[in-house]
């Protein structure tokens, strides 16, 4: 017989081996023993949560020959069939391939006919919110007033889109995600049961992975052993599955922390050179950060918050006293953005690093978050008494950007003469070094944003700069009130005009040869299964 993956040999044969699912086995145990079970069911919940393993068990247990505690017996001729995929009155269906009216109209045909061997017929119909909204509509009849001897298992990860008038005729069972003991338990076993020698540490970054889903972490381990054979080891998991260790992370966090900028970099590019993962990477660092915090916030049992190693949660205990609150909340607030904004970056290096850039200097941010943390350093540098020392130009560099933001309104409306002759675009360009070297000293965050950018168009009293593309992430600050207000102010007290700022970013060169079609394929290169040019 060819290899069978881990997790299809060791799915649960009866209702006992399900995990982390009491809530919804101990009902359905207890309707197949009293014989009060419904007509239909709907199994919700993420991946990997046991919902088609629940759906074969009931659907055996409903058709055993010798069941007498709710779950199926595994010996009898009927449970046997059942599991060899041969019994025809068990059906499985994908209803993610067969969504049509067409589809739906041939079962109810297929229910009319009695059972040939089973006491009952039992549709499973995997991801049913699948169906298009006519095949719903097909199913609603039947599936209100099914035949006595029929019973429907809908499961589906996304229940919101089942019709309410399906929900209203099903009972409803919600799948868990399953803990991280329960999945650290299953996984030994099984490892013992296969005589494979495994690190405890190598199961739990397989498990930190897998998102609480029972067959992400058998897909994860069957992955791993087939490089390590029957040793599963931490470097094994970290080769195969391009993961990060949450030590390299932390000592990343503690450059981050220490305000250590090319350590930083470089510890980047150590993991990009190792051929990790950028989006694992970034999902470790979010992960490490909440981390930060638990142990920042809860001064009393936060081991039982964090899933980890006695000596990773040791190490954040090292770090947490040299970060504030206000730090680790505007950490995951940027990394949670980053996150979103690489999954249609180009160049998901580039967007990572500037990100780091913010993580080290919060004076190149223009918000509450950012400032509140240049003040809190600050109050840490007077309270451990080297102002004298170390404040001058740290002071300066906190304080500075800040300054500008209440009073250079005021300042503008003081000092503008205005002119009464038009101006063209020649103006606004002839001025517009002076504009640029004015912010180097006065607005040292907007300076590098704005230092290579040029007017392109003048129209009344609105001119459009052209930024560089790599400056297009920092477009927001450029457009936030504070920083429009001084911009606008600034060229318009030189160019003794009233005149309002637009930017616009930079059109990149494309090459000739490049159509229209492939610049459009290669911008969605991350959607070419769904895109489709006609």
């Amino acid at each position: 017989m060819s290899y069978q993956a881990l997790y299809r040999q060791w799915r649960p044969l009866d209702f006992d081996e399900i995990i982390g699912q009491d809530h919804i086995t101990s009902p359905l145990k207890n309707q197949i023993t009293s014989k009060t079970y419904g007509h239909a069911y709907i199994f919700s919940g993420t991946r990997g949560t046991g919902k088609t393993s629940t759906a074969k068990i009931f659907a055996r247990a409903v058709n055993c020959l010798d069941n007498t505690t709710g779950n199926p017996c595994n010996v009898c001729e009927n449970c046997l069939s059942i599991l060899e995929d041969q019994f025809i009155d068990v059906v499985e269906m994908d209803a993610a391939s067969n969504n049509s009216v067409d589809d739906i109209r041939e079962l109810r045909e297929h229910v009319k006919f009695a059972p040939s061997k089973g006491k009952y017929k039992v549709y499973i119909i995997d991801e049913v919110h699948m169906l298009s909204q006519g095949a719903f509509n097909a199913l609603l009849k039947t599936l209100e007033e099914p035949p006595e001897y029929v019973i429907f298992i809908l499961a589906t990860t996304e229940a919101q889109k089942i019709p309410a008038t399906i929900l209203s005729r099903c009972q409803r069972f919600d799948f868990k995600r399953i803990s991280y003991e329960n999945i650290l338990k299953r996984l030994e076993y099984i490892c013992k049961k296969i005589d494979v020698e495994y690190e405890t540490e190598a199961l739990k970054l397989i498990i930190q992975k897998s998102d609480g889903a029972v067959r992400d972490s058998l897909s994860s381990l069957d992955q791993c052993l087939s490089v390590g054979g029957n040793h599963l080891t931490i470097e094994n998991v970290v080769d195969v599955l391009g993961v990060v260790e949450k030590t390299q992370i932390v000592l990343l966090v503690q450059f981050l922390t220490t305000k250590q900028t090319s350590e930083s970099l470089m510890t980047v590019d150590n993991v990009l050179n190792q051929g990790k993962d950028l989006n694992q990477f970034l999902n470790g660092l979010i992960e490490v950060y909440r981390d930060l915090l638990i142990v920042k916030m809860v001064e009393n049992n936060y081991e039982a918050l964090i899933n980890a190693s006695v000596e990773y949660i040791q190490s954040l205990v090292d770090v947490v006293g040299s970060i504030t609150p206000t730090q680790i909340t505007r950490s995951l607030d940027l990394l949670i953005e980053l996150s979103k904004s690489m999954k249609y970056s180009q160049n998901k290096r580039i967007v990572f690093e500037a990100t780091i850039i913010k993580l080290i200097n919060p004076e190149v941010e223009v918000n509450y978050d950012a400032m509140m943390e240049r003040i809190e350093r600050i109050e840490k540098t007077l309270a451990s008494g080297q102002l004298v020392k170390a404040a001058p130009r740290e002071f300066k560099e906190a304080v500075e950007p800040v300054k500008p933001i209440v009073t250079e309104a005021q300042k503008v409306e003081e000092f503008i003469e205005f002119t009464d002759q038009e101006i063209s675009l020649e103006n606004v360009k002839g001025i517009w070094q002076t504009f640029v070297e004015t912010l180097k000293s006065e607005k040292k965050g907007l300076h590098p944003i704005l230092e290579n950018s040029e007017p392109v168009l003048l129209k009344g009293d609105r001119c459009i700069v052209s930024i560089t593309s790599e400056n297009k992430m920092f477009l927001s600050l450029l457009v936030n009130a504070s920083n429009t207000e001084y911009l606008n102010g600034l060229a318009s007290k030189l160019v003794k005009k009233s005149l309002t700022l637009d930017y616009e970013v930079a059109a990149e060169q494309i090459e000739n040869k490049d159509s229209e079609e492939a610049q459009i394929m290669d911008y969605f290169k991350d959607y070419k299964n769904v895109l489709e040019i006609k």
